[in-house]
C-alpha cells in the first residue's frame, strides 16, 4: 500500500474561535489514526478580530506567504492529497481560491471543507463569470464537506452532489455534573460569542429587555470579544438606554475555568447570529453543558437543536421571538431542565469530538492510502462511503 502524506492548509488557535478549533480537532484526529500530513497554518499571530475579512497590507502580506509555503509543499511527492477549508466571501476566499488552483496544477485531490451555511447564497448572488470561477475551482474538489444535511445545497450549487458529504463538528466536553440547583427566582441567560455585530449581540439585549420586562427575575452575561470599541459602546449604550444595565454583565472575552463557570451557572443558552449560520461550536458547548438553547431556525442550527427537545427555535432576526423564548423557559423549570439533560445526551450521540474524527478519516484515507494506481475523486468518494 502506498501511504501519502495530507497537507492540511488552515489555521489553529489562538484566537480559538470555530474555525480554529474545527483545524485542531481534524490534527488531533489524524493523529489518533496514525495518518501522516503536513501543515500550512493559516492563523494570524497577531490577529485582532476587527482585521479579519479586510483588504490591509497586513492581510495581504500573509497570504502571500501562505500562497508560497503550499506552492512549495505542494511540489513534495509524498503529498498525496490537499485540505482547505474555505471562507464563504471575498476576501478570504480569493485566497483559498488561489490555493484551490495550486493543487489542481499539481493534480493533488482536494478536500473541501465548509464550516459555514452561506456560500450558498454568496455564489447565487455573483456575477456570471463568479461563478464560472468558483465552479472551475472550488466546483473541481473531489470531496466537498458540509457540517448537516439541510446545508448540502451551499456546496451543491458548485459540486456534485455525490460529492458532498456530511461531517458534523465536534468537540470534547466533559459533564460538568453539579447543576445549578435553582433555589432563587434567578434564571441566568448566557450569550457567548464573537460580538460581530453580524452575532445579533444588539438583537439579543432588545430579546433580553423585552423579557426581563415579562420576568423580571432574569438576568444576562453577554461573553465575548469585541471586534472594535464602536460595537462595543454602542451595546453598552443600548443596555443603558432599555434600562437592563444592572440585569446584564459583559465580562469580555473567557476562557478556560472562567468559561467553564460560565456555561455551569447559566440556566438558558441564547444564540442570535443575523446570517445563516453553519453549525457553531459554542452551541456545541452549550448541549454539552446540559443547556437548553434558543436560537434562531437557521438550516444548520435547525439540524442540531431538535425544537422543543433540545431547545427552541426561533424565527431569524426576531428579536421579539427570541425573548418569547427565553421567557418560556424562564417560566417552565421543569421543561428547562427536560430539554437540557436531553440536549446533553444529543451531544453525547452526535457532537463528540471521536464522533468527528471517524466519519473526517473515514473520507481522507482513501486520498493517501492507495494500492497501485492513484484513485479519482468519485472512486475516492464511493470508498469513503
Amino acid at each position: 500500500m502506498n501511504k501519502k502524506l495530507l497537507l492540511v492548509i488552515g489555521p489553529e488557535p489562538p484566537p480559538a474561535t470555530g474555525m480554529e478549533i474545527a483545524t485542531q480537532a481534524l490534527v488531533a484526529e489524524l493523529r489518533r489514526a496514525g495518518i501522516s500530513y503536513v501543515r500550512v497554518d493559516t492563523a494570524d499571530p497577531l490577529d485582532e478580530l476587527g482585521n479579519r475579512g479586510r483588504w490591509t497590507a497586513h492581510n495581504i502580506r500573509l497570504a502571500l506567504g501562505h500562497l508560497f509555503a503550499v506552492a512549495r509543499r505542494s511540489l513534495d511527492r509524498n503529498v498525496g492529497a490537499v485540505y482547505v477549508p474555505i471562507a464563504q466571501e471575498f476576501p478570504g476566499l480569493v485566497r483559498d481560491i488561489a490555493f484551490l488552483l495550486i493543487a489542481h496544477a499539481a493534480r493533488l485531490p482536494v478536500i473541501v471543507h465548509l464550516h459555514g451555511g452561506a456560500f450558498g447564497q454568496f455564489y447565487a448572488s455573483r456575477t456570471r463569470s463568479t461563478r464560472l470561477l468558483l465552479r472551475l475551482t472550488v466546483g473541481r474538489s473531489a470531496v466537498g464537506i458540509v457540517l448537516t444535511e439541510n446545508l448540502r445545497p451551499a456546496l451543491e450549487c458548485v459540486i456534485p452532489p455525490d460529492r458532498v458529504s456530511v461531517v458534523s463538528n465536534g468537540i470534547d466536553v466533559p459533564n460538568v455534573g453539579r447543576r445549578r440547583t435553582g433555589d432563587d427566582d434567578t434564571v441566568r441567560v448566557l450569550f457567548l460569542s464573537s460580538l460581530y455585530r453580524w452575532k445579533g449581540p444588539l438583537l439579543f439585549i432588545e430579546a433580553f429587555a423585552q423579557a426581563h420586562k415579562a420576568f423580571p427575575s432574569l438576568r444576562a452575561t453577554m461573553a465575548g470579544d469585541w471586534p472594535s470599541d464602536e460595537i462595543r459602546h454602542e451595546a453598552l449604550r443600548l443596555a443603558r438606554d432599555l434600562k437592563i444595565q444592572t440585569a446584564i454583565s459583559f465580562p469580555g472575552s473567557v476562557v478556560g475555568s472562567v468559561k467553564r463557570e460560565l456555561f455551569e451557572s447559566a440556566d438558558v443558552f441564547c444564540f442570535a447570529s443575523l446570517v445563516p449560520e453553519g453549525q457553531p461550536l459554542v452551541i456545541l458547548e452549550a448541549m454539552a453543558a446540559g443547556l437548553p438553547v434558543v436560537a434562531p431556525a437557521w438550516p444548520g442550527i435547525a439540524d442540531t437543536v431538535v425544537d422543543g427537545e433540545t431547545g427552541v427555535l426561533v424565527r431569524e432576526g426576531s428579536f421579539e421571538a427570541l425573548a418569547d423564548g427565553i421567557v418560556y423557559l424562564a417560566r417552565n423549570a421543569d421543561r428547562r431542565l427536560r430539554l437540557g439533560k436531553a440536549a446533553r445526551l444529543r451531544y453525547e450521540r452526535c457532537f463528540t469530538q471521536d464522533a468527528f474524527g471517524d466519519r473526517m478519516i473515514e473520507l481522507i484515507r482513501p486520498f493517501i492510502e492507495r494500492d497501485g494506481e492513484p484513485v479519482g475523486p468519485s472512486e475516492a468518494q464511493r470508498t469513503a462511503r
